[in-house]
């Protein structure tokens, strides 16, 4: 697993995540249409959503593990949890989900700005802040 640092986490929660729906907003409506298609999502809510669901799960496994030292591994379904997240945001308001959506960023930030210097050697965390956060990121990049 890569390594990955506090100051990358908030580079990529402050900048790529805290820019993506302006970024997405500046695309004409055909980039629009053809960056959604190669993300496999018919609208951007739906991508939202999808950003959304693992960020709730991040900010709870994270958590856990601070708190407790260790948790339960999860197992998923990747296709399923997907889908799921985006049934479970379809009838929002755009505006709803991009406030919650601002809301699980800020949540982030501040779990990463104050994580415990020792937090990123244990494995699940860090391996799960760089999934959700940087690697994430690159994968929805919206250039």
């Amino acid at each position: 697993m890569p390594k990955v640092t506090i100051q990358q986490l908030l580079d990529a929660l402050q900048t790529g995540w805290g820019q993506y729906a302006a970024g997405f907003e500046r695309l004409s409506p055909a980039e629009q249409a053809a960056f959604l298609q190669r993300q496999g999502f018919s609208r951007f809510h739906d991508l939202l959503a999808h950003i959304c669901a693992w960020w709730e799960d991040t900010l709870e496994v994270v958590t856990a593990i601070l708190e407790v030292s260790e948790s339960p591994q999860k197992r998923y379904d990747v296709d399923a949890f997907n889908a799921a997240a985006v049934a479970k945001y379809q009838d929002w308001k755009e505006s709803d989900l991009l406030t919650h959506y601002e809301n699980l960023r800020e949540a982030l930030l501040y779990l990463v700005a104050e994580l415990p210097e020792e937090a990123l050697t244990n494995q699940r965390i860090a391996g799960w802040l760089h999934a959700s956060v940087v690697e994430h990121l690159h994968e929805h990049c919206l250039l």
